[in-house]
């Protein structure tokens, strides 16, 4: 089972640069699972926030350690993981569809510091989010019927 929402973790990215354009989809990025719908809930409510493990933990009634390991078990993932992947699809998405500069991205998507986003980003993508922007802007030019 751990196997399977460890695939889908590793699957979002490329599954959510499809869906960028379409914010409706993000829902799609958390596994279902009865056990952690209310987590899954929380986050995709708050991930524009600055929110925590511990905010999460407070708000679907239990201690943080006993949340980390059961969405670990559950998903193979942290909390910490889940939040930072629904803030890199809106993060996307956002950098497809405005034209706004990074740190306001960055706050949009619940950062606080532009350079721990850029760090997320990084980490997450391989590349700054202006050479992703980049890229996917000369990709979707390229792939337009003339």
């Amino acid at each position: 089972m751990n196997n399977y929402y460890t695939a889908q973790f590793h699957t979002v990215a490329e599954q959510a640069l499809a869906d960028a354009a379409i914010p409706d989809n993000v829902q799609s990025i958390f596994p279902s699972n009865p056990q952690l719908s209310q987590v899954f809930q929380f986050i995709e409510a708050n991930y524009n926030q600055p929110i925590s493990l511990s905010d999460v933990a407070v708000a679907v009634g239990y201690c943080a350690a006993y949340l980390t390991d059961l969405v670990r078990r559950n998903t193979g993932h942290t909390v910490n993981d889940w939040i930072a992947e629904r803030r890199m699809v809106a993060a996307r998405a956002l950098l497809l569809d405005t034209d706004q500069c990074v740190s306001q991205i960055a706050q949009a998507v619940g950062y606080q510091h532009e350079g721990y986003f850029f760090r997320q980003f990084r980490q997450h993508h391989g590349i700054t989010p202006q050479t992703w922007r980049k890229t996917q802007v000369a990709r979707l030019v390229a792939n337009s019927p003339d």
